[in-house]
């Protein structure tokens, strides 16, 4: 089970209070030891942008039944399927981006919910057209799925 609205909840409070860049040297009031156990949130936007941009794959059944626009039942192979790559895409990029930035990386600027917030933006940005990534794939439709959870 994706908990994705807990997950929500927790990054949502914690952006709320982020202490501002002028108080930095400060600890965050509610998660003094920041949030960077929390994973991406297992939602239909971010594994929408992370297809776009190369870094997950479909099976080829997979995009044609979202395409047609198909509900993927709850708790079937395909919808683990990408809310699974989408937690390990995720967290791939946070280690890229950490070993780019090297041991100076900060914990609270490089966190799965901070590349999710960006990467969820995007989404709707490239989906709107206000964004243009060059030579990516065109943007499928969402996944859709029915549940009480997401």
């Amino acid at each position: 089970m994706f908990l994705k609205r807990a997950q929500i909840l927790l990054a949502e409070t914690w952006a709320a209070f982020h202490p501002l860049a002028s108080q930095t040297d400060s600890k965050h009031p509610i998660f003094p030891n920041g949030i960077g156990e929390l994973t991406m949130f297992a939602d239909y936007r971010v594994p929408q942008i992370l297809y776009t941009l190369g870094i997950i794959d479909y099976a080829p059944a997979i995009l044609s039944q979202l395409k047609a626009g198909q509900l993927l039942p709850y708790g079937s192979e395909s919808e683990i399927a990408i809310r699974a790559a989408s937690i390990l895409a995720v967290e791939r990029v946070k280690e890229a981006i950490v070993d780019i930035r090297g041991p100076d990386a900060n914990s609270d600027e490089v966190t799965s919910v901070l590349i999710d917030f960006f990467l969820w933006d995007l989404a709707k940005d490239v989906e709107a057209g206000d964004v243009v990534l060059g030579e990516s794939r065109k943007i499928p439709p969402v996944h859709r799925t029915r549940s009480i959870w997401y």
